[in-house]
């Protein structure tokens, strides 16, 4: 009972977007068909700055049950412009090449925007770099000035402590 009332149970997850538009999906899969090698998918991950993981579903008739399989595909996108945000439905293509060590697709255009409470929401990536930015500037505000660097005199050596600071000596 307790997964139910926790935040994570709250927060957005691919699945239940999968779930929702499951139909819608696959008859717009039917209805404009896509190049063979293009992809529709739904953000899963916009925590990268120019990057998007996307999850791309493909139905399959399985003639051994007589049923529609939904097949389910991970990729990392190109977002030159940081435009998607999470849960948006976006239409993707190979690139031919890698951009670094995963990231072989990059985004053609974005379906549908996910609506959201505030027009102006953060990406993943810039939430996460204004946060670390307040982390920092919050360390900084906590450090402690610098002690006093030792005095030299004018002979070459360091100045004896002061008269007041050394303790008076015993008899």
């Amino acid at each position: 009972m307790a997964l139910f009332l926790s935040a994570a149970r709250n927060a957005w997850h691919y699945k239940y977007w999968q779930r929702q538009t499951a139909g819608y999906l696959r008859t717009y899969e039917k209805n404009n068909k896509l190049p063979n090698n293009e992809m529709v998918g739904y953000v899963i991950n916009d925590k990268h700055p120019k990057s998007v993981r996307v999850a791309c579903d493909r139905y399959m008739w399985v003639m051994r049950y007589k049923k529609a399989f939904r097949y389910t595909k991970k990729i990392w996108a190109h977002d030159e412009q940081s435009e998607c945000r999470l849960g948006d439905v976006v239409r993707v293509q190979p690139l031919g090449y890698r951009v670094g060590p995963w990231k072989t697709y990059v985004l053609c255009r974005v379906l549908h925007r996910e609506p959201r409470d505030d027009a102006v929401a953060l990406r993943g990536s810039d939430e996460r770099n204004l946060l670390l930015a307040r982390r920092v500037e919050t360390e900084q505000e906590e450090r402690l000035p610098d002690p006093q660097p030792p005095r030299i005199d004018a002979i070459g050596g360091s100045a004896p402590p002061a008269a007041e600071a050394m303790p008076p000596p015993s008899a």
